[in-house]
């Protein structure tokens, strides 16, 4: 494999969840990729970049080259912390790679997160190949940018994804400021040597086309041949992953403490109801998006509904709500206690049939909001 230069390279992660955090940072520290800038909130990151622009030797910060992000994250998430770098007047780079990562991958989340210009989608349960991947493949293909009415950010187009920008204009899509066609006429090209200052009047659409820095950081064995990283390296990577399964479980009876406390409170009759549905909803998220990482996958089916089953934080909390979240407290506790990991053969198929019993018998039907 050619020496490549990751030494260069920085990478921000944002991750309100501490264990995460660290998870994605030591994932890419094994991948080689050693300059990791953390926040621990978007708000926290959109504080540091702002300064890093004014002064980053006072902020500590230099140029950042790519971010992983979360998108479910209290005060400010990551679709805002998305807008903001593409939109916002302080940001330093508005064309840098950003990379949302997630157990909230569902389609209005990934919609989200496109509309914002999103670079790609990592969802959780990840692995240290996907996050290779996705970091590889910002840098070998990056994507032109299109500057339209209601949007600017990479270009939708992609082979794997014949998505075009251009039904931005589509009526049943979320931004609809021109539904006129763009045609190629309308369009006018901006590269990075390019001097141009002014857009013809004519132009309903701006394509920008930045050169590739990140290759150049890469050294000169990145401009003559195949860039990737060596497949022993990502099975190192894999394999650190699987060390932490320890600390993992930690983490998860924490989570178990944290619910069975909520759902005390709940049962309990507690005035701040909607605090504790909160409480449970942010930690099933978490556990959709960790279980699979660490080869738990019932951990990631039983996140899954019981994020589903506690999303509506304003519903009424009935007695049948309290048993679906009880049958899922032990069913979680059950796969932990007894270290059920993979499928778990017939336990983990009669705990996955259980706990549908109980979606189906204890779920009520959620409301549908009035249109505005």
């Amino acid at each position: 494999m050619q020496k490549l230069n990751w030494d260069n390279i920085t990478i921000m992660v944002v991750d309100d969840n501490s264990f995460m955090r660290n998870l994605i940072v030591t994932t890419l520290r094994a991948l080689g990729i050693s300059d990791i800038v953390t926040q621990s909130s978007a708000k926290g990151a959109i504080e540091a970049l702002r300064e890093s622009r004014k002064n980053p030797v006072k902020a500590g910060i230099g140029t950042i080259d790519i971010i992983l992000s979360d998108f479910v994250m209290s005060e400010v998430d990551g679709s805002l912390f998305l807008r903001w770098i593409r939109t916002g007047k302080q940001a330093p780079d508005r064309f840098v790679p950003f990379l949302m990562v997630s157990g909230a991958a569902d389609q209005d989340v990934v919609e989200q997160a496109r509309d914002a210009g999103v670079t790609d989608f990592v969802a959780k349960p990840f692995s240290a190949k996907s996050i290779a991947d996705r970091v590889l493949e910002v840098i070998k293909n990056p994507r032109q940018f299109v500057l339209a009415p209601g949007y600017f950010g990479p270009d939708r187009r992609r082979q794997d994804r014949l998505v075009d920008w251009r039904t931005l204009y589509d009526d049943d899509t979320p931004l609809q400021a021109d539904r006129r066609v763009t045609k190629a006429a309308e369009i006018q090209v901006i590269h990075a040597r390019s001097n141009i200052r002014n857009l013809r009047d004519d132009v309903r659409a701006v394509y920008f086309r930045p050169a590739n820095k990140l290759r150049d950081k890469l050294g000169p064995n990145a401009m003559r041949g195949q860039i990737d990283f060596d497949p022993l390296v990502i099975q190192a990577a894999e394999e650190r992953i699987q060390e932490l399964v320890g600390d993992y479980s930690t983490w998860v009876r924490n989570y178990l403490v944290s619910v069975t406390n909520s759902y005390n409170a709940l049962c309990k009759g507690d005035e701040d109801k909607k605090h504790h549905v909160l409480n449970i909803n942010a930690i099933a998220h978490e556990l959709r998006g960790q279980g699979g990482i660490f080869d738990y996958p019932l951990i990631t089916a039983f996140g899954k509904t019981l994020y589903e089953a506690t999303i509506d934080t304003d519903a009424k909390v009935t007695e049948n709500r309290l048993k679906l979240i009880e049958a899922h407290i032990d069913a979680i506790r059950l796969v932990f206690t007894n270290k059920i990991r993979g499928k778990g053969g017939d336990v983990g198929k009669a705990l996955l049939k259980d706990i549908e019993r109980a979606v189906k018998k204890y779920s009520e039907p959620r409301k549908v909001k009035a249109a505005s």
